[in-house]
């Protein structure tokens, strides 16, 4: 007989939803609760998706629901009706959902349509920008809540001032350093690994780009002018997000001396990260993550959702004009960075910390 009873559903999209998903999953069925592990599908490319549950060592989805490429629009209706298709199937309590993305938002309807209790794991950040599909999803998300798990004490500050009530909100700390913490030695033991195998004998950069708003001929044309002015003594590197690739490609863009590489698995990226003598990114999580590794960060946006990040003196949120990109670097490369962090509930107990609420 199939199994269609459990006692939580857990509900992933992207690569972002997996880091953050690995800890909570191990914790829940170490303290022997039966999880429904759906997976989206949302991701396509196996190097953004595929890779990572075998880094993680995370156990494979029960479901993947195979979501088509797609406008945002088709992708939230095709989710919608397989995820509730599939919860028409099982009995299921409660459902989690994770971040911000669309499979996010899919799951946390569907589940309040059927009035399964809903969690928001990474409730509460907000980047006060409505042009991002992240921030209206997280919006509606947080809303409908019946749990909002929070990263940070300014996540709680946001939401209390959307009236949303304080019985509702735990403040358990990120979630994505409970798997940063738990994979640290295997990160920092494979750097060298990464140096060789991408054959880097110089200081380097990282840089990821995937937001909508970055890729455009002129914002790409002024970030990789700023980024020309240091190729000489940096290699650049940029593991190309699916969406990097198919913008260069279809518009036949060219960037000389500038190492363009596949999305690496978790720990390959973060250990080459590691190494990194600065990061420019519009991630929200590399933002986060760089702040736990203490490794310096550009933020090539107009604003973050992440501003613990930049209190704790390792990012910088500096836009796209490529005079103050080429100023923002040299600042950074003469700046220090600080001896020590700590960051409230940054420990590696956020998924105790929400399991305990839950149950």
């Amino acid at each position: 007989m199939v199994k269609n009873s459990f006692d939580v559903a857990l509900v992933v999209g992207t690569r972002p939803n997996f880091i953050k998903a690995a800890p909570l999953v191990k914790y829940f069925e170490n303290k022997n609760l039966d999880v429904l592990f759906i997976h989206t599908g949302q991701h396509w490319d196996k190097n953004m998706s595929g890779n990572i549950f075998k880094d993680l060592q995370l156990r494979e989805p029960d479901i993947n629901l195979e979501t088509p490429l797609d406008g945002m629009n088709h992708q939230l209706s095709y989710m919608i009706k397989s995820i509730d298709n599939t919860l028409s199937k099982n009995i299921v309590p409660k459902v989690g959902v994770f971040g911000d993305v669309t499979s996010t938002l899919a799951a946390a309807l569907v589940a309040k349509n059927r009035e399964i209790e809903l969690f928001h794991v990474e409730s509460g950040l907000r980047s006060r920008n409505m042009m991002m599909p992240e921030e209206r999803n997280r919006l509606a998300v947080d809303a409908i809540s019946d749990y909002l798990f929070t990263p940070s004490d300014d996540a709680v500050k946001n939401l209390v001032e959307e009236n949303i009530s304080k019985e509702k909100i735990y403040n358990v700390g990120n979630i994505m350093i409970d798997t940063l913490k738990a994979n640290l030695e295997n990160i920092l033991s494979s750097k060298t690994h990464v140096m060789d195998e991408l054959q880097i004998e110089q200081p380097y950069f990282v840089m990821t780009l995937h937001r909508p708003g970055n890729l455009t001929n002129e914002v790409l044309n002024g970030i990789f002018k700023a980024l020309d002015a240091f190729k000489k003594d940096f290699k650049i590197l940029i593991p190309a997000h699916p969406r990097l690739s198919q913008y260069i490609e279809s518009n036949n863009l060219h960037y000389d001396n500038f190492l363009f590489i596949e999305p690496l698995p978790y720990i390959k990226f973060l250990a080459l990260v590691s190494g990194a003598d600065l990061v420019l990114t519009d991630s929200g999580g590399l933002q986060e993550e760089t702040t736990f590794l203490n490794i310096k960060c550009l933020t090539l946006r107009e604003e973050t959702e992440r501003p613990i990040t930049v209190s704790s003196g390792t990012n910088k949120v500096i836009g796209v004009n490529t005079e103050v990109i080429i100023n923002e670097i040299n600042k950074s490369l003469g700046s220090k960075l600080p001896t020590e962090i700590k960051i409230k509930n940054w420990d590696g107990k956020t998924s105790q910390r929400i399991y305990e609420a839950l149950y």
